[in-house]
């Protein structure tokens, strides 16, 4: 019984001298515990491997008392910059005295390096992992952005190709409906009905009957037939037909001269248009007046207070519109005085050499002549004012008689037995055809003249 007594003691002091010795070694000879990185902690530290733990731990377990201090120091300033900069941070194994290794190595060695490398391990991992996360992340992000900036792009470009398909289709639909507009007014200026062309009143007081088209078969035929209605010898006129759809001519002693009248105030005109194209007069330059150019007749200026000068606008506008004798004596006599004889000059303008002395020498002109003269203004813009003014002839008579003077720009002349007309024919804004008759000496010369022009046009209108 007492040997079981001091059995126990025994044990007990055995006990409690292996605890003292348990807590030596857990002390340094400072009396110090030593500072250890936990098992969290080490855990936590990035880019740590087993390997590097397990090398660390050998290495701490061969240095000194001194080295453990410094170990200690490099521990505890390697966890400030790890609190500072989470990127660089690095585990560390503290250092350990060759006891703490020994026991360490007896007791807990393989425990412990079980654990850091478990725990390292698990670092590295988890690192591996946030890493992967993070790249993941901004993987995914960088996809998402980039999705939605080709989603952006596309859509910006969808919307602006469909804004440009948009405005081309709103392009294309106005333009289309301009030209169905356009297409609409052309259609509608070419359904001229009879009474918008022809003075029909007119034609039914004087018993004018529609051409009978199934009576004739050609613009000759229409002519002939015509000349004979009235009794008219060929011999008595000079006529010129000219269309100008597909260039025919229809001629009628086309180059014999005869009392030209006031038809020559056109062509002087267009010489004018000529002169101030060129920059040698202005419409609004003055042009003296003197008491031997006047000549009676109508007109504003010739009926009107006379003035020592007159602008060349008004002087062409009296002269073709209301046939002013007095102002195509004023035009004459600047042109003769500055540039020679405004005659000679008709002729090259309509395009003839031939320059015969009656013609340079009196008021004579040819259908031929005054049919070039036409052709040419009606082909050239610069000319348009002057088919303007021709369209205002006044009064309306001969050509314009019976068809609408709006359709038919002409310009007629009367002096003594001669009576003459030259005009062009418009449909939509374009020329049609040009007709000249001067005629000397004829009975019935004004109604002649309207007939003529009206079954020239009807025919004209049923074969263009």
């Amino acid at each position: 019984m007492q040997n079981n007594q001091n059995l126990r003691w025994g044990l007990i002091i055995l006990i409690v001298i292996g605890f003292t010795f348990i807590l030596y070694l857990n002390y340094d000879s400072n009396g110090e515990a030593p500072s250890k990185t936990s098992t969290q902690e080490v855990s936590s530290q990035p880019n740590q491997s087993s390997e590097e733990t397990i090398a660390n731990s050998s290495e701490a377990s061969s240095q000194t008392d001194e080295s453990e201090q410094e170990s200690e120091s490099d521990v505890e300033r390697t966890l400030d910059v790890d609190t500072t900069n989470q990127s660089n941070r690095v585990a560390v194994v503290p250092s350990q005295s060759s006891e703490e290794s020994e026991s360490s190595t007896e007791n807990s060695s393989d425990e412990e390096g079980t654990e850091t490398s478990l725990s390292s391990s698990e670092s590295e991992s988890q690192e591996e992992n946030e890493t992967s996360e993070s790249d993941s992340e901004a993987i995914v992000a960088s996809s998402e952005s980039s999705s939605e900036d080709e989603n952006t792009e596309e859509d910006e470009t969808s919307e602006s190709e469909s804004e440009a398909s948009s405005a081309s289709s709103d392009s294309s639909s106005e333009d289309e409906s301009q030209e169905e507009d356009e297409s609409t007014e052309s259609s509608s200026e070419s359904e001229l009905t009879f009474d918008d062309i022809y003075q029909t009143d007119l034609m039914e007081e004087n018993g004018i009957e529609p051409l009978d088209l199934d009576a004739y078969e050609n613009m000759a035929d229409v002519i002939d037939q015509t000349l004979t209605e009235f009794n008219v010898n060929s011999s008595e006129i000079s006529l010129a037909y000219y269309n100008f759809h597909n260039e025919e001519h229809y001629y009628l002693n086309e180059n014999e001269l005869f009392t030209a009248a006031s038809i020559t105030k056109v062509p002087l005109s267009a010489l004018y248009i000529d002169l101030i194209n060129s920059g040698e007069y202005q419409l609004d330059s003055e042009l003296d007046y003197s008491e031997a150019l006047f000549e009676a007749g109508a007109g504003n200026i010739t009926n009107g207070p006379l003035e020592n000068s007159y602008r060349i606008e008004e002087l062409i506008t009296e002269a073709v519109t209301h046939s002013d004798n007095t102002a195509m004596n004023i035009l004459k006599a600047e042109y003769d005085k500055e540039f020679g004889n405004f005659r000679e000059d008709i002729l090259t303008f309509a395009g003839i050499d031939e320059k015969p002395e009656d013609f340079l020498n009196n008021n004579l002109s040819s259908a031929y002549i005054t049919e070039q003269v036409l052709i040419k203004i009606a082909q050239d813009e610069s000319y348009s004012d002057l088919i303007n003014l021709m369209f205002e002839t006044s009064p309306a008579q001969l050509f314009t008689s019976y068809v609408n003077n709006e359709m038919m720009a002409n310009k007629f002349g009367r002096y003594e037995q001669a009576v003459n007309d030259s005009g062009i024919y418009y449909e939509n804004n374009q020329p049609q055809y040009a007709l000249v008759v001067l005629s000397d000496n004829i009975n019935q010369a004004d109604q002649f003249l309207e007939v003529m022009n009206l079954r020239v046009n009807q025919w004209f209108r049923a074969h263009n």
